[in-house]
């Protein structure tokens, strides 16, 4: 271990631990107020229910109540109040990334790990869904793959769905936004009989009107044509000693996409005709991504005494299917491609923990994780040629029709454990260890048709079976001091791998090997003024090698390694009970994030008479991409009872430094602020509420998808522009 790292890190906070003394002195002149604290919050971040302020672990965790109050509505919104993670959407697919860590790639497995209810779900799209029944969103930041496996070198996403109670209830609700986006959800739980209780869950969603329009054909773009999440959940008492819950969701999700405009400053080297908004374009066809998909999971829980054991086991299937502009610059005079294609995905996990009883001084978990998936993706390119181009749209003849199949089969198993020990009084030393077994297989093949008019010559069609295998172990050492009941000190060291695989998008590439990233941690946790300041704060220095960097090659995404890069900087969480009817909470995070040694990056230069030349750069020392200097978030919460009922106001900011796309630092999106509000009005019984609530109100535009081409340099700013809209919601 480079414990120098590990010093850095800690220097960064030792001026706090002296202050805790003193801040303690003042909570007890705030014991009188009355004032209720922050409370508590639990987490199962390793694997069992604990404190958040015990967990030697950078944590940003929030509840249901504050995504609905700080207009969060889907992942893709949460980094409005979890600041160091910053996601983007593109082609249907969810990419987050935290403290620069992630993947553009739509088909690769992300290194930032989603679960929801236990459940891994390595499919990106199945992130997009909304979350009508959320209990909690917590955000683990830093490599997990102690616990949480291969894929989790940026960190891990934790969903927590709401537990059905014998207790009925019901929420239903409903709104509508200036873009007649109609959203309606519903919540029902209740018991059906002694020991087993039930719930379920649904949220729709269609927009009436896109953010922009395609003046080609009239249509609209940018345009949620449906959405629809469904969930249920059985929970069964089956003895003092056992519980076990069913869980089944389905999720279809279809939207209009892409609008690509010149980058600021480029032009393209084909014809085209500028667009009256960034969210307008000009297309003989309406691009579409949509997902349907869902599963079934289960996880028996059952009481040893001296431990519990657990079985999450879980299969899930799914299928993205997508039309888009091969060459998306807006006027096919020139010439156009089309791709049409679908990317099916079949996944089945099963989990086995045994997780010691807590008894203080010597805590333990040990378990296996099994993974089986297999992803495929067949495009087809047609391109037409202004021959055979008709004004309204592309004639029934091409000179080209190519098909590339890609299908990759991934089987995985991986014991781990991990311990605490108290080794003095308070005190404690954890070590953990995961080792992984994975083999990827896969097949692949190009089809070229070519059409003259009456005759199809089909060449033989190349198959590329290849297979890779990964053998690699992680591990985790933390040690954590308890200097007051409200102030935990720690420092940590982990090591984690994001697996290799094969792209799929671009068969004839070979294999992308896994990446490694070394965490050095040290941070603080402290609950000042008689519990009504929570504040974290965590410094961290990485290394990264042989990164994972997306590259396009012959206009697919493909992965490369070869890149190493240095992460280091400060993360600040906290939450604030000023008074019974005001809060705040927020953070911010300071980080630098650069290749140290990357020297055959694809780069490009822009021509004076538009489009670009592409070559290979050396990108050492350029930032890498997504990573942003300084982000910050505060939401302000302020209720007030009257006779009349209660008042709500929630106002949430979140500033975006800027941060470049690609590792050639060309393409950039500038800073840009976030600002949500919402004003809730609840009858005095809380049943009924009236909320009106705007978001994006500064109505900033913000780049979501953008790559350099031989073309120049499209990008599409698929953000939504500032909404606003009225929600009601009765509960009872």
């Amino acid at each position: 271990m480079k414990l120098k790292h590990l010093y850095l890190c800690s220097a960064l906070l030792l001026p706090a631990v002296p202050a805790a003394p003193a801040l303690a002195q003042e909570e007890a002149q705030t014991d009188a107020t009355g004032a209720a604290g922050v409370g508590d919050i639990v987490v199962t971040a390793q694997k069992r229910a604990e404190n958040l302020q015990k967990v030697p672990i950078v944590i940003t965790a929030v509840s249901g109540a504050q995504i609905e109050n700080s207009g969060v509505t889907n992942l893709q919104t949460l980094p409005a109040i979890a600041p160091g993670l910053n996601s983007r959407v593109t082609a249907g697919a969810f990419q987050p990334y935290i403290r620069g860590v992630g993947t553009s790639s739509n088909v690769v497995e992300n290194p930032v790990a989603l679960y929801i209810d236990g459940v891994y779900l390595p499919q990106q799209r199945e992130g997009l869904r909304e979350l009508p029944d959320v209990e909690q969103v917590a955000v683990l930041k830093g490599p997990q793959g102690t616990l949480f496996g291969r894929n989790a070198t940026g960190g891990v996403i934790q969903i927590t769905t709401r537990k059905p109670t014998q207790d009925a209830e019901f929420m239903a609700r409903a709104g509508i936004d200036n873009y007649a986006t109609f959203r309606g959800t519903l919540f029902a739980s209740g018991g059906l009989t002694d020991g087993i209780a039930a719930s379920f869950s649904a949220d729709y969603a269609d927009q009436g009107k896109g953010f922009g329009d395609n003046v080609t054909n009239g249509h609209d773009t940018f345009q949620l044509l449906h959405s629809l999440s469904l969930r249920g959940k059985i929970v069964v008492d089956a003895g003092p000693r056992t519980e076990i819950t069913l869980i089944g969701d389905y999720m279809d999700r279809k939207e209009r996409t892409y609008s690509f405009v010149p980058y600021p400053g480029t032009s393209f080297s084909v014809p085209y005709a500028p667009v009256g908004s960034v969210y307008d374009t000009r297309s003989p066809i309406d691009p579409y991504t949509a997902f349907e998909g869902g599963g079934v999971s289960l996880n028996i829980d059952h009481d040893l005494d001296f431990a519990r054991l657990v079985s999450i086991t879980s299969w899930r299937k799914g299928s993205t299917s997508y039309l888009f502009d091969d060459v998306p610059v807006g006027t096919p005079v020139f010439y156009v491609g089309v791709d049409k294609g679908d990317q099916p995905n079949e996944n089945f996990t099963q989990e086995i923990q045994l997780i010691s009883s807590d008894n203080g001084t010597f805590n333990w978990t040990v378990g296996a994780f099994y993974f089986w998936n297999k992803t495929a993706n067949s495009p087809i390119t047609r391109q037409f040629f202004p021959a055979f181009y008709g004004p309204a749209g592309p004639a029934p003849t091409s000179n080209r029709i190519s098909q590339t199949y890609g299908e990759e089969t991934t089987e995985s198993i991986a014991p781990f454990g991990q311990v605490s020990i108290e080794v003095m009084q308070d005190t404690r030393l954890t070590l953990g260890a995961r080792y992984t077994y994975e083999k990827r297989d896969m097949n692949g093949r190009t089809v070229l048709t070519r059409y003259d008019g009456t005759v199809l010559t089909i060449p033989k069609a190349a198959v590329v079976p290849d297979s890779i295998t990964i053998k690699k172990p992680t591990w985790r050492v933390a040690l954590d001091h308890q200097f007051t009941p409200d102030v935990l000190g720690y420092v940590s060291y982990n090591r984690g791998i994001k697996s290799g695989g094969f792209n799929i998008l671009n068969v004839n590439n070979p294999a992308y090997l896994p990446e490694r990233l070394d965490a050095y941690e040290a941070g603080l946790k402290m609950q000042l003024f008689d519990r009504r300041l929570r504040l974290n704060v965590g410094g961290f220095y990485y290394d990264y090698s042989n990164l994972q960097v997306i590259q396009f090659i012959n206009l697919a995404q493909t992965v490369v390694n070869g890149a190493k890069a240095r992460i280091y900087g400060v993360d600040v969480d906290f939450n604030a009970k000023l008074s019974d009817e005001f809060s705040l909470s927020g953070g911010f995070e300071i980080l630098h994030a650069r290749f140290t040694d990357y020297r055959n990056a694809v780069g490009s230069t822009p021509l004076p008479g538009g489009g670009a030349t592409l070559g290979t750069v050396v990108a050492s020392g350029n930032r890498i991409p997504q990573a942003q200097k300084f982000v910050a978030s505060l939401s302000a919460d302020y209720q007030k009872q009257f006779s009349f009922g209660s008042l709500n106001f929630n106002l949430t900011g979140n500033y975006n430094g800027d941060y470049y796309v690609e590792p050639d630092n060309f393409l950039k999106q500038g800073s840009y602020v976030m600002l949500n509000s919402s004003l809730t009005w609840t009858e005095p019984n809380g049943h009924y509420s009236l909320s009106v609530w705007g978001r994006n109100l500064a109505n900033e535009k913000i780049i979501t998808n953008a790559s350099s081409q031989a073309i120049g340099y499209p990008i599409s700013y698929g953000q939504p522009p500032r909404t606003y809209g009225l929600t009601g919601k009765v509960m009872f």
